[in-house]
């Protein structure tokens, strides 16, 4: 069994990523003055960064009401700790407008140095976090969501296309085209024939849904025998209960549930099933394995699962900063992923659970 602290850590592997960090860097210049070292940033842009120790960071989460937001907060403070720097972390309270206001009054403040930015829609905060803060000097790493458009208009042939330029890098795997291409593709092997869809997701106005539809809409042209539909949710488990509960009244020959998100999405629509009648006689599938998907693959009630990786997104993404210190700006895209990659992510199943690390299960 895992400890409550492994539970929502997902940090084996991070070191390797810390040192593909290193070894696929692109060098920084000449630090000017010694104190600093310039970081190319895309669009011609450099920013100055600080090479002492405290260095004033900030970290923006979209929330911490749920096991995600709480897996970044701990990384966000232990990592910090680590690299003694001193973080400062905004929670977003799962409100774009809010988190925007965040943004402009630390960049205001004039008190930063770096921040690590997963925005609740890229496009909302695009011009602040592009544009504003490199010219302010503030050197940027994007975590998981894509900013601007630059997420919602992958193709999938390159896991680059997340990076935004007037950023340093991107950290992730999740929210690339081709990690949710390798998930709807899983999913279309283990339930061959015809089938009734219904995909689970986060709200409308989220970049994360807006990347998933697009990646949806390929699934359903891929799969002629699939009926697909979606329904939004606010990512709480109460809200994903409401939204499949009435969704399941009036379909209820549906056969297959895609969660974008577990455990929040994904307890909502087990509840759901049960409710129905039809725990066990749907195909659920979910991102984001967790507890609640171990003891529900166990169960036999979710088919399969693949993981996010709250914890060791927030840590590469800290340790990124820090390598940039010494002089090491990385690679465009980083993969934060523990086990699999963006481009091929791990499927847990009953038969694949002894595969993951100690610490994942």
């Amino acid at each position: 069994m895992r400890t409550t602290k492994s539970r929502i850590m997902w940090t084996a592997g991070s070191t390797a990523v810390l040192l593909a960090l290193a070894g696929c860097a692109e060098s920084a210049s000449s630090q000017s003055p010694s104190d600093t070292v310039a970081i190319d940033v895309g669009k011609n842009m450099k920013v100055n960064l600080k090479t002492g120790p405290n260095l004033k960071v900030a970290v923006f989460i979209p929330g911490v009401a749920n096991a995600y937001g709480q897996a970044q907060e701990l990384a966000a403070k232990e990592t910090a700790k680590q690299l003694g720097m001193d973080m400062t972390l905004f929670d977003g309270g799962y409100n774009p407008s809010q988190q925007l206001n965040q943004m402009q009054t630390a960049l205001a403040s004039g008190h930063y140095d770096a921040a690590v930015v997963q925005a609740l829609d890229g496009t909302v905060v695009c011009k602040t976090i592009t544009e504003d803060y490199p010219k302010a000097n503030i050197l940027v790493v994007d975590n998981v969501t894509p900013l601007c458009e630059y997420g919602t208009n992958q193709t999938g042939k390159s896991v680059d296309e997340v990076w935004a330029p007037g950023t340093m890098n991107f950290v992730g795997s999740n929210n690339t085209r081709a990690y949710i291409d390798g998930w709807f593709a899983a999913a279309a092997k283990a339930n061959p024939g015809k089938q009734k869809v219904v995909a689970v997701l986060g709200p409308a106005v989220a970049a994360q849904t807006r990347v998933i539809e697009v990646a949806l809409a390929k699934f359903s042209s891929d799969n002629p025998d699939y009926t697909v539909d979606k329904i939004y949710t606010d990512y709480t488990t109460t809200g994903a209960f409401n939204e499949t509960q009435t969704y399941l009244q009036g379909h209820a020959d549906t056969t297959l549930i895609l969660s974008m998100y577990t455990p929040d999405i994904s307890q909502g629509i087990v509840k759901a099933a049960e409710g129905a009648g039809l725990l066990g006689k749907i195909h659920i599938v979910d991102q984001g394995f967790g507890e609640f998907s171990l003891q529900q693959i166990a169960s036999g009630n979710i088919q399969f699962s693949t993981l996010f990786f709250p914890y060791n997104g927030i840590k590469v993404s800290l340790e990124a900063i820090a390598s940039a210190q010494r002089g090491n700006a990385g690679p465009r895209f980083v993969d934060d992923s523990v086990i699999g990659t963006a481009k091929s992510p791990f499927t847990v199943t009953k038969d694949t659970i002894t595969e993951l690390p100690a610490e994942l299960r």
